[in-house]
Order: structure tokens, then sequence, then C-alpha cells
């Protein structure tokens, strides 16, 4: 009677453990990239080396119950969902992020709720530093070690001089002879300040201009193909509307007039590029259509601030600055971690895993290579769990410890009916 009293109090244990499992997932059900996790149950048989054999020879064993035999984690992939931060990242695929506690130990995550310190460290909710390659002048050199990313809060970007634009337009072919088209088009020079540069074209004869520039007002000399700078240039059409000469067209700002910055010789592109680099079509047409400008370009930029941080679209994780100025600049690449047996990673709390034995050494490197998964920015990993098969969980256990508890009902009223007897 002891043993039967035993066996269902382990079956109690047992579903009451399971309860306790379930109870889990469900409080995590809105967890950020929480795995959902079930009990395994395992017999018990004390008298296994002891058995008793009946007449045919097969052991007579009586069971001691359930025991757990260990959890399993379903590491099935979660929903990867919009979070309005662009800080924050998932993982599509396999792998962890790597973070430092402060006292420098090493822990796993699926969770990219990711924001920065006032240091301008990448964090995680709990403030562990994630760990990446850095960037050293906008580049990830080659063999970076693991390290702490940070972003470097307060730098400027330097002033990009301005040094080719292009112009896509038309001059109308019905203009009068001495009519004038301006095409303005803002420049930078070597401390960021802005400067407009205009090129103004003056008809000459059917398909012949000229054309002469100012820098705020300022004449501007003219080089074409590559020829002594001079106040003027000249431009010819053929009857198609297409620019037959020059082939090239700079202009030379007069430097005195920049307040100690500079401003070099700026090309003017006259032709679209061809695919193996020759020539093409010319963005500058003679056309029976209105003279405008359609769009200009130009490669200069103003300094700038930090006004952003996000992802690469390319999923491997690299992280970008954007700026004011428009100009971007890679600041690191977060590192994506591997284990051969995932289920051996023991959980930490606060959404961390710990390396163990059984889980072996991680496999660090970028993500998207080695089998790693690639990381998506302004999302993040939702909880796998199934909150439908979780209630059917709870009834299952419910039902067990409910029959379990039935069991010793039965045993006390056998007890009582042993007594009675006497």
């Amino acid at each position: 009677m002891a043993l039967t009293f035993s066996t269902a109090l382990s079956g109690l244990r047992a579903n009451s453990e399971a309860l306790g499992v379930t109870g889990n997932n469900i409080a995590n059900a809105n967890t950020t990239a929480y795995k959902a996790k079930s009990l395994n149950f395992a017999d018990v048989f004390h008298d296994s080396l002891n058995a008793k054999l009946n007449g045919a020879g097969l052991a007579v064993q009586i069971g001691g119950g359930v025991q757990s035999a260990g959890t399993t984690t379903n590491f099935t992939q979660g929903s990867l969902d919009e979070s309005g931060s662009t800080l924050n990242a998932g993982i599509r695929g396999n792998g962890y992020f790597v973070v430092s506690s402060k006292n420098g130990d090493t822990a796993y995550t699926r969770a990219g709720d990711l924001t920065l310190d006032r240091d301008g460290h990448l964090v995680n909710s709990t403030g562990d530093l994630v760990q990446g390659y850095q960037a050293n002048n906008g580049a990830i050199p080659p063999g970076a070690p693991l390290n702490s990313l940070q972003v470097p809060l307060g730098q400027f970007a330097s002033p990009v001089v301005t040094s080719k634009a292009s112009f896509h337009m038309n001059l109308s072919s019905t203009d009068a002879v001495n009519a004038e088209f301006h095409a303005p088009v803002e420049v930078y020079d070597s401390l960021g300040v802005a400067h407009t540069m205009d090129l103004i074209y003056t008809k000459t004869g059917d398909g012949a201009y000229t054309v002469k520039a100012t820098l705020d007002g300022n004449a501007a000399q003219v080089s074409i193909d590559g020829g002594a700078a001079a106040a003027t240039g000249n431009l010819t059409f053929d009857s198609n509307g297409q620019l037959t000469a020059p082939n090239t067209l700079a202009i030379v700002p007069d430097q005195t007039k920049l307040a100690g910055a500079t401003l070099p010789s700026l090309d003017i592109a006259l032709y679209q590029l061809n695919e193996d680099g020759t020539k093409g079509q010319s963005l500058l047409t003679n056309y029976n259509a209105t003279s405008a400008v359609a769009a200009t370009e130009q490669n200069g930029f103003a300094s700038g601030t930090l006004a952003g941080l996000s992802f690469s679209p390319k999923g491997d994780g690299v992280l970008i600055a954007v700026y004011s100025n428009g100009q971007t600049r890679t600041v690191g690449q977060v590192a994506i971690a591997t284990f051969n047996s995932q289920e051996g990673l023991s959980r930490l709390g606060d959404n961390l895993y710990g390396q163990t034995v059984a889980s072996g050494a991680p496999s660090i490197g970028a993500a998207g290579t080695g089998g790693r998964g690639e990381i998506i920015g302004g999302v993040l990993e939702q909880s796998n769990v199934d909150i439908a098969n979780e209630f059917t969980d709870l009834i299952v256990a419910q039902r067990g410890f409910q029959a379990n508890s039935r069991v010793i009902t039965t045993i006390n009223q056998t007890l009582q009916d042993v007594i009675q007897i006497i």
C-alpha cells in the first residue's frame, strides 16, 4: 500500500510540474523571442534489477510511478513583427545575438529589443553590451575582433566637396537666337558651405549654343574637352536634337571668392554611360519642347550630425549611421552565435541563454554566413507560444492530476476497509 501511495504521489508531482511549465509558457506568451517548453515524463521501476520471474521466465515488474525526465524547448521561428524602432532587430533563421554583461559574463539571446546607452554602446533591454565587429573609418576591417559595438555619438560627418554634377535637360529648338536659359544647381565647397552654380546657355543659331557659368553670381570659367579655361564654351546639336560636341565640360570657380575654402573644377556630365563605359545618349537635348531641367545631381555634401541608425536591408547585421546631410556610414556589424545543440543551452532569465557542456562551444560570425540566420532591422521576434495548445495541455495536466488524486482517495478507502475487517 505504501508503494501505491508513492506511485500516486509521483503522478501528482509530475502533473503539477507540467502545470507549472504550461503556466510559464502562457505567462510568456507576449515575451520577446520566448521559446515554448514542454515537460517530458519517464516511468519509474525501482525493482528492475530484482524483478520476479513468472513460470514463463518473464519479469514481473510493478511500476513505481512517474518522474520528470526533462524539458524540451520548441525552437521554431517566432513571427517577426514591426516594432517602430530602427534599432530593434530579429533573427530570421538559426542563431543568437551575443551579449556581454557589465562584469564580463557572456550570454546569448534571440531578443533584439536593442537601444543605445549614454555612452553610445548598443545594449539589450537589461543593459548587456551587444557584441560584434566595430567599423574603422566606415569600413569593417578583415579579421576584426569581437567587441562591444559603440556608436560615435556627437561625431560630425565631414563635408564632401562637389566634384561633378549632371543635368537632365532640354534646350528648346524653337527659342529665338540670343535666348538664354539658366540651369542652377547647389554645390558644396571644402568647408561644407553651399553655393549656387548657374550654367547659362545662350542660343547662337540652329543647334548651336554657348555656355557660361557663375558661382553665387561671380563669374566662373569653362573648360571644353580638357582645354584651357575660358569665359564661355560652345555646344552643338545634330538634326535629331542630340548633343554632338563637346565630349567633356568642366566649370572652374574663382577660388578667391570662397572665403578660404576650396572648390576645384566641377565636371559636368554631358552623356549617359553605356554598360561598357562608352559614351551613350546625351543628357542635354535640343527638341521642340519647352526649355527645362528635368533632374539635377551632384556629389557634394555639407557637414552633418547623427540623425538616426538602421540595420542594412541585406540582412547581414551591419549597423548604419544616417547623418543629417544624407550621408551614411557603417558603424559595425552585429555578430551571430550558433551551437551544435540548442537543447543544451541553459536559461538564465531576462531572455538570455548560457553555454553549457551539453550545448558545446559557440560558433560566432557574421549573419547570413555559415548557416547563421539573417538579421532583420525594425522588427522583433515574437513568442512562439500557441495559446490554444497550451490551454489543451492545461486540461490534460489537470485531468492527470485529478486522476492521481482519485487513486489516493481509492487507496485511502481500501485502507479503511482493511481496518474495518478487524
